[in-house]
């Protein structure tokens, strides 16, 4: 997600991708029902029993595929403005909400242990953070440094030759840029997104909480019924593809509809930006977004702490070689706390 989302390329727009995710985890969910029903035609009544039939109890899962929706674009951005493996262990408190949800929504109480592995985890991820926020500020030195030895009027008094002759070049640059500003737009590759560490925090904060409550609620509504769970991913998933739809609407209307056109145009404009990368971005929500369903319903404790922390490791060790990412010393200590924490969480539950 984030080598597709970063670099010199055009910027895709995240509610089509995730609109786009949704279909293909719909289109999944109808042939994995087939699949379990042994029969096209039985998994096809199936569905339409649950849908049309029992409709009331369908209904359920609107709430949890809008939050779904807004969290998944949520993510998008949160990808955009953070190092991929600062988001990863920053996005590892959708634990300390879900226990909140767990709380308050099922009445499930926490064991003191996972009481002490949320305090570490919080600890690790602020520190994660602080280590996000000194690198900012190294870097944003080093740049105003480099700027400095570079333009050598910032350090000496300019003589009134200097400020004449300057004065002339600024009116001859601004007549060239003028002349030529549409077919240098048109030439110039897309500018390289600046990050802004603050959006991309705040966005995995609001995503964690959406998470949270989302997760305890489709939990309920799986555990509290018999429907399969190929079913229900197929009511949430339909849902959520006019969700998504209709973000990408409100907030990328004018670049969807810009000039009018014709349906393959808007089509064309809706598509803008979508190489191989952003294909298997989509790709790969999909899948996990059956994954969590599963997850949701059969996984093991244990096996999702493993699962957490081999992909903390592995988004640290893909981040090495894909951005040059180098961990220091203090997000290693972070990082750490988190994946100590999820353990302690996922194998001490409440007796």
């Amino acid at each position: 997600m984030r080598y597709a989302m970063t670099g010199n390329r055009p910027k895709f727009l995240k509610a089509i991708s995730v609109f786009f995710a949704e279909i293909f985890k719909f289109v999944a969910s109808v042939v994995l029902v087939c699949m379990q029903e042994r029969s096209i035609v039985k998994g096809l009544a199936e569905m339409y029993d649950q849908f049309v039939n029992k409709w009331r109890d369908a209904l359920k899962v609107l709430i949890p595929a809008v939050v779904y929706t807004i969290q998944n674009i949520l993510l998008y951005i949160a990808v955009e403005n953070l190092p991929a493996a600062t988001y990863m262990v920053t996005y590892q408190l959708k634990i300390l909400t879900t226990a909140v949800f767990t709380v308050l929504v099922l009445k499930r109480p926490l064991s003191a242990q996972q009481w002490i592995a949320l305090f570490f985890l919080f600890g690790g991820v602020a520190i994660v953070q602080y280590d996000q926020k000194v690198s900012n500020d190294l870097e944003k030195a080093e740049r105003l440094a480099a700027e400095k030895i570079n333009d050598p009027l910032a350090t000496t008094m300019p003589t009134i030759e200097d400020s004449f002759v300057k004065l002339i070049d600024s009116g001859l640059e601004t007549v060239n840029t003028t002349a030529n500003q549409v077919d240098v737009a048109a030439s110039q590759p897309q500018r390289v997104h600046e990050q802004n560490s603050i959006v991309g925090f705040i966005a995995v904060i609001v995503a964690c909480c959406l998470s949270g409550f989302a997760g305890i609620y489709f939990e309920k509504i799986l555990k509290g019924s018999n429907v399969s769970i190929w079913v229900r991913n197929t009511q949430l998933a339909l849902p959520s593809i006019f969700f998504a739809l209709f973000f990408a609407f409100a907030k990328d209307h004018a670049k969807i509809f810009s000039d009018g056109g014709s349906p393959s145009a808007v089509w064309s404009r809706m598509l803008f930006g979508f190489d191989w990368a952003v294909w298997t971005t989509i790709g790969i929500s999909a899948f996990g977004g059956l994954v969590v369903a599963v997850v949701i319903k059969f996984a093991d404790n244990i096996l999702k702490a493993f699962a957490t922390s081999f992909a903390i490791l592995l988004n640290c060790v893909l981040s090495y070689f894909l951005f040059n990412f180098r961990p220091t010393m203090f997000f290693v200590i972070g990082a750490c706390c988190v994946i100590g924490a999820v353990f302690v969480y996922s194998i001490y539950p409440y007796q």
